[in-house]
């Protein structure tokens, strides 16, 4: 079923009205994302999209939609947003501060402190402004409904990179949403919250959410993410001395990092960077998401969304696939450690990760198929999330629920 389709919540599509949300700020790095154009790397194009995907189709199922949705990808301190309809919509991932400087038009002396990995009731005429995290770094926000972007390559998404798709958001631009948006964010909300707590929020202008939450991905040493790795192809090319230095120092994440990659370079006081000279000239091969290449500097690269699609410097290291995700909430500032896993240790990881993804679709789907949960007004502390399983080779795992 289309989004398009979805979209009908008992209105004709063609008649229902687009709504589109002012950006009155556009944040430090903010844009429309969705899961990228896989398989086009013959054509020189890396997949792009969500830097973590699996947490962009989470923000997306938190509010019943598909999770290939496209979605707002927020980076560092983000926008501020002018709502025009009743939205539900979710911010997952970083702990980022969302205010709510105007609820249904009406400016408030104190912005509301709205919660984080969940479904969000919101009034017409309310202002959003996502302030910088406390921890991590990338968050991502689905509307119920979907949001509108030009199909470009069979992807929604923005690659900044090639310049393909709607680009970063500037100030007075628009985040348009698909027909119907208002229709199915009221709907799901009624169906979600207890229909009197829905009906109070609705007609007096109030936000609500349920007060059930997913944990946060941010990894428990963040500021220090703690990565599995795996020999690269030319890993057999390092010396010794270059090996032990690679795996047994903390990297700082430099400023320059983006949605291509992280740049590392050593901390202050901890020497210089490896020694990359001994290397032969490389014919360029490709590369992937998570390579770790080692240029002339001697500073590690890590490869993320929007990478290239070959490389000459020298294939090191590759991350697990299981923690790719980790490598979005990495900020200027950050500190990332390497440990070598097995082959088979890194397949667990898949493994189990996939496992722990099924559960939370599974129980968000059952959710809006016929369950209710208890909503929780402004000035209640919200419970803690609940705690999930943790795995003994990726530390942080325990936050995916």
């Amino acid at each position: 079923m289309s989004t398009t389709d979805r979209c009908e919540a008992g209105t004709p599509v063609d008649a229902a009205r687009a709504p589109a949300l002012l950006v009155r700020q556009p944040g430090l790095m903010s844009s429309i994302q969705d899961q990228g154009r896989p398989d086009m790397a013959a054509l020189a194009l890396s997949r792009g999209g969500a830097v973590d995907p699996h947490a962009a189709a989470t923000a997306n199922l938190l509010v019943g939609n598909d999770p290939s949705d496209a979605v707002l990808e927020v980076t560092g301190p983000g926008p501020r947003l002018e709502i025009p309809c009743d939205l539900w919509l979710a911010s997952f991932g970083a702990r980022h501060v969302v205010r709510a400087e105007e609820v249904a038009g009406r400016p408030l002396r104190s912005p509301l402190m709205l919660p984080l990995q969940r479904p969000v009731f919101l009034p017409a005429a309310s202002v959003l402004h996502w302030d910088a995290p406390t921890a991590g770094w990338r968050s991502w926000v689905a509307f119920a409904g979907g949001i509108s972007s030009p199909v470009i390559l069979a992807s929604r998404s923005a690659h900044l990179a090639a310049a393909i798709g709607p680009g970063k958001l500037a100030r007075g631009s628009a985040i348009r949403l698909l027909p119907g948006a208002e229709a199915v964010s009221r709907s799901r909300a009624r169906h979600l919250l207890r229909d009197a707590a829905f009906d109070r929020a609705h007609q007096l202008g109030e936000a609500a959410w349920p007060r059930w939450c997913l944990a946060d991905p941010i990894p428990r040493a963040w500021p220090l993410i703690d990565l599995p790795v795996l020999p690269g192809r030319h890993w057999p090319a390092l010396t010794e001395e270059t090996r032990s230095l690679l795996l047994a120092r903390e990297w700082a994440v430099s400023a320059q990092s983006n949605r291509q990659g992280l740049r590392l370079e050593p901390l202050a006081g901890e020497g210089a960077a490896l020694d990359a000279t001994g290397f032969a000239e490389l014919a360029s091969e490709a590369v992937a998401l998570g390579t770790v290449q080692l240029p002339p500097s001697g500073c590690p690269v890590i490869l993320l969304a929007e990478h290239q699609t070959t490389g000459g410097y020298p294939r090191v290291l590759e991350v697990a696939s299981a923690a790719i995700g980790l490598l979005a909430q990495a900020s200027g500032g950050s500190r990332i450690r390497f440990h070598c896993v097995s082959l088979a240790e890194a397949d667990s990881m898949v493994e189990d990760l996939a496992r722990i993804r099924e559960r939370v679709a599974q129980s968000l789907a059952d959710r809006y198929r016929g369950g209710q949960a208890a909503a929780h007004r402004p000035g209640a502390r919200p419970p803690e999330p609940p705690p999930g399983p943790a795995h003994p080779h990726l530390a942080g795992w325990d936050n995916i629920v």
